[in-house]
Parts: C-alpha cells; sequence; structure tokens
C-alpha cells in the first residue's frame, strides 16, 4: 500500500507542476528553485542528454532559441510508494514556433523542502515518433503502479551521467 499524500500536498505539487511550464518558457532562470531542487537530475529520453543541477537547468534554458517551444502540463497522476518516495507522471503537450504540437510525459520524483515541493528528477519521454527502439515509455500508469525501468526512491534517485 503507498504512503497517503494530503489534499494540500496534492494541490502544492499540482502548483510545482504547473509553475515549471510558466518559469521555463518565460526564461527567468532566478526562478527555477521554485520548481526543482538544486541537484535537480532531467534526462531527455530521445536525445540521451542529462542536466544536473539547477545551473545546467539554467545555461540549457538560455541557450534556447526565443522561438522554443511553449509547453502545458497535463492530466497528473501523482503515486506515493510505500517508502514515502512521490512521484508524478503528466503528459505535455509543447507547441512549436510553426504551431506544430509534440507531445510525451514527465516522470518526475518530488521531494518536499522547506520551500515546498519541489522536482529532484524528471525524465522527459517523447510519446510520438516513438523510436523503433523507444521502451514502452509507461504506457499505463498504474501496474505496480508505474513500469520499473524509472522507479526510484527518495534515498537513491537516478544518477544521470552528463
Amino acid at each position: 500500500m503507498s504512503a497517503k499524500l494530503s489534499a494540500a500536498d496534492l494541490a502544492e505539487i499540482g502548483q510545482t507542476l504547473a509553475l515549471f511550464s510558466h518559469v521555463f518558457d518565460n526564461r527567468q532562470a532566478d526562478d527555477l528553485g521554485l520548481v526543482f531542487t538544486a541537484d535537480v537530475a532531467v534526462e531527455f529520453q530521445r536525445s540521451g542528454r542529462s542536466l544536473r543541477g539547477l545551473a545546467e537547468v539554467a545555461q540549457f534554458q538560455r541557450g534556447l532559441p526565443p522561438d522554443a517551444a511553449d509547453h502545458q502540463t497535463v492530466s497528473t497522476v501523482v503515486l506515493a510508494d510505500p517508502d514515502g518516495t512521490v512521484r508524478a507522471v503528466s503528459r505535455y503537450l509543447a507547441v512549436l514556433a510553426d504551431g506544430s504540437v509534440t507531445n510525451g510525459e514527465y516522470r518526475d520524483v518530488l521531494v518536499r523542502t522547506g520551500d515546498g515541493w519541489r522536482i529532484a528528477a524528471r525524465q522527459i519521454v517523447p510519446r510520438y515518433p516513438l523510436a523503433a527502439d523507444a521502451p514502452d515509455a509507461g504506457r499505463a500508469v498504474v501496474q505496480q503502479p508505474l513500469p520499473g525501468p524509472w522507479r526510484a526512491s527518495a534515498d537513491r534517485l537516478p544518477h544521470l551521467a552528463p
């Protein structure tokens, strides 16, 4: 049985996840700490690129072109493991400058800090087009309760190689 989260926890987690799009797309690098932990690990599944820490995320953000994608985070499911690890799976829609849209999943591990809930690890998993060798990409959210490959606990967040 999973640990329980309060309604206040769920609301605060939802706010943190929603805030990402605003802070990231508006290029508010100084506010990334409102969304991520200082040692956040971000992995882009399609490219294999990974970022570690707020400074690398900010540098990545500053390197984006002015017409980079605009993100929307939707359909979030928050789960708490028996060991207290809190995970969220959200769909994202990214509107590109030409009006086309791409989509995928954010797979997050969140931790409660003194300043509120923050994302400690994020996997960005595109849904379409799927590469021929792409893993299942977690098509079913509630199966133990998420697929094993990205399961992490709070004491052993995924280490993403640079």
